[in-house]
């Protein structure tokens, strides 16, 4: 389910139903030693100007898996994340309300679900995955190309820039009935 979008950041849900037995250079702070030294000291700090730079994400769409039958096997379903911007490159967050993990209830006694998401693109862009051990939350990576310029409301084809969610048969099995769910926030922003 769509959670809206504010300040050009839009909330997906990722949602699953099981059932019947079922970073970026310009956000690094900057740097000041923790600890005297003898004789010498330093830090370091990044000076950034951005001029009328716009960037905008759509596209992105609710996941759901219905594991109501008693199929096996991993799940995998993926979003379109399409981004116009007056730049070339953009990077891309990923953050999750749970820690890349699918919930059911709320509590620290919540049973869970880890899964792994994965931004990737067809033309020459590196994939980046989040969770499980990979990139965390809110962690920005990537250097993608944008889908058109600003206002075009294009999502390139020949890009398929997509944001796939992987979960392991391993980790849902014996899991009880219910519905288990994350949100994720996307953020995009120029390189």
């Amino acid at each position: 389910m769509d959670k809206g979008e504010s300040n050009g950041v839009k909330e997906v849900v990722v949602a699953v139903a099981l059932s019947s037995g079922l970073a970026s250079s310009w956000l690094q702070a900057a740097v000041n030693p923790t600890e005297p030294t003898a004789d010498l000291s330093s830090g370091n700090f990044e000076i950034t100007y951005r001029r009328k730079v716009q960037i905008q994400l759509f596209g992105l769409e609710d996941i759901t898996f219905d594991k109501s039958a008693a199929s096996k096997g991993d799940l995998e379903g993926s979003t379109p994340s399409c981004v116009d911007s007056n730049i070339e490159r953009y990077e891309v967050s990923l953050d999750s309300r749970n820690d890349f993990n699918l919930t059911a209830g709320l509590g620290p006694g919540s049973d869970k679900i880890p899964y792994l998401l994965t931004y990737s693109q067809k033309k020459g862009a590196k994939d980046q995955v989040w969770g499980a051990g990979n990139l965390g939350p809110g962690v920005t990576a990537g250097n993608f190309a944008i889908d058109g310029p600003i206002d075009s409301k294009t999502c390139d084809p020949a890009l398929d820039s997509k944001i796939t969610v992987e979960i392991k048969e391993a980790d849902y099995t014996g899991k009880p009935e219910g519905v288990y769910s994350d949100t994720v926030t996307v953020t995009v922003s120029s390189i």
